[in-house]
């Protein structure tokens, strides 16, 4: 029971009992409250009775519907009719009121001798009418014989405080307030915790997320919390594995390049120091890739990108490559490890020239970023590839050989050292031609 008390369970429970209670409520108050139509309307001015009498009267008689209606204004509804009607029966209809005749004698007066009848409205309003009815109308005989009718609307007020209106508007705000609690109790710390989760990264800098809301968020937080513990220590177990492989295969490396040297023919102990290079720089990535996704980013400091990006382009310019760089005149800075800025940046270029031969290098700021653009001259990547480029081992090229472009770890850490930094990589194929990698990295300052 006590665990009960607080649930959601009982939260759910909660507020769909109290949205149907209100719902009940509301429902026996449309149908018993009883048909209490306003005391006081806008009955229609004498005056303004004998003047539109008068109007009709020296109209020629073709003129006088088209003048009834256009004296129909402003709430007022005048109507020319043959005779006084037969007194009907149902909702809406009208009947004469002989006892409201005599006590409106002082309003005849002001209607120089025309017979003056008085109507009231049976039972509740017509439903479905275009506009409101009054409770009472006016008919005066004229002069011609003909009849004039003429009705005031409610006030605008009094079709506003309608039963029906209020009991409408009651309901509305009682369901937007029980949406707001659901959204307050249950689906806000839903969307926190699920944000929560998403920004893990599995590496052991997160803290564990809080515990908030009912049992079963603090109970599914909890399994969140050991889940994330074990999957750092799982990370955490297969770096170190990874480092110690790594050491171990380095010293065989070290005793085949050695022996690779007592190789008489030149070109086989060239083929072989080319492979134990290639086997080395294998294992040197992988090691890197595992340290990036499950170490925190090493000391994170304010670099100048302009300074690195041009003294890095440089580097390769040397080399022979066909690189190009377009940076701004002035300092661009950027909050990253220098180290990880040229790996970057590094295996981006790299690529490029792997792939596309050519290597056109840009920076930009982007507001509260900083922006590295590297383009080829290749012929791109298949789109249904362009997703999954980013992860580890993932090629173009189906072969593993470094010979052919590497083993397809080159963007995975651009991807990991990005993203332990606050930053993103993304890749698109352009539509002219080549291929785009674009890394953004925090400004500073």
């Amino acid at each position: 029971m006590k665990r009960l008390w607080g649930s959601l369970l009982l939260r759910v429970a909660a507020i769909l009992v109290l949205g149907l209670g209100i719902l009940q409520l509301a429902i026996l108050l449309a149908v018993i409250w009883p048909d209490g139509r306003p005391a006081t309307f806008r009955l229609v001015n004498p005056t303004d009775v004998r003047e539109i009498a008068e109007t009709l009267e020296a109209a020629p008689p073709d003129l006088r519907e088209r003048i009834a209606r256009a004296a129909s204004v402003g709430g007022t509804t005048v109507e020319l009719l043959s005779d006084v009607p037969a007194e009907a029966v149902g909702p809406g209809a009208m009947r004469d009121a002989p006892r409201l005749n005599a006590r409106f004698r002082e309003f005849a007066s002001e209607l120089k001798g025309r017979e003056l009848l008085v109507q009231v409205r049976h039972g509740r309003g017509i439903p479905g009418a275009d506009a409101p009815a009054g409770p009472m109308r006016v008919l005066v005989r004229l002069h011609t014989g003909e009849v004039v009718a003429i009705e005031r609307a409610p006030l605008l007020l009094r079709q506003i405080a309608s039963r029906y209106n209020i009991i409408a508007g009651a309901a509305a705000m009682v369901i937007a307030a029980l949406l707001l609690v659901l959204w307050l109790q249950i689906i806000r710390p839903i969307s926190r915790l699920a944000g929560d989760a998403r920004s893990l990264r599995y590496d052991g800098r997160d803290q564990d997320l809080p515990l908030t809301g009912g049992p079963e968020l603090r109970d599914l937080t909890t399994a969140l919390n050991a889940m994330k513990r074990r999957i750092a220590g799982l990370v955490e177990e297969r770096t170190a594995m990874l480092a110690a492989i790594a050491h171990d295969l380095r010293t065989y490396l070290t005793r085949l390049r050695l022996r690779a040297e007592f190789i008489e023919d030149q070109g086989q102990r060239e083929r072989a120091q080319t492979d134990v290079s290639e086997m080395a720089a294998l294992i040197e990535d992988i090691l890197l890739f595992a340290k990036t996704e499950s170490q925190p980013a090493a000391t994170i400091c304010v670099i100048d990108a302009r300074e690195e990006l041009l003294t890095l382009v440089d580097l390769h310019k040397e080399t022979g490559a066909a690189v190009t760089c377009e940076v701004p005149t002035h300092p661009l800075p950027c909050r990253c490890n220098p180290l990880a800025f040229r790996r970057i940046v590094g295996n981006l270029i790299d690529n490029a020239i792997k792939y596309g031969k050519t290597a056109q290098v840009s920076l930009q700021s982007r507001g509260a970023r900083v922006a590295v653009r590297v383009i080829d001259s290749g012929p791109g990547v298949p789109d249904e590839m362009i997703e999954s480029l980013p992860r580890p081992f993932v090629r173009v090229e189906g072969s593993r050989g470094r010979h052919s472009g590497g083993a397809g770890l080159g963007l995975a850490i651009v991807k990991a050292l990005a993203e332990s930094h606050g930053g993103s990589l993304s890749l698109r194929n352009r539509p002219g031609g080549g291929f785009e990698a674009v890394v953004t990295l925090p400004a500073a300052g």
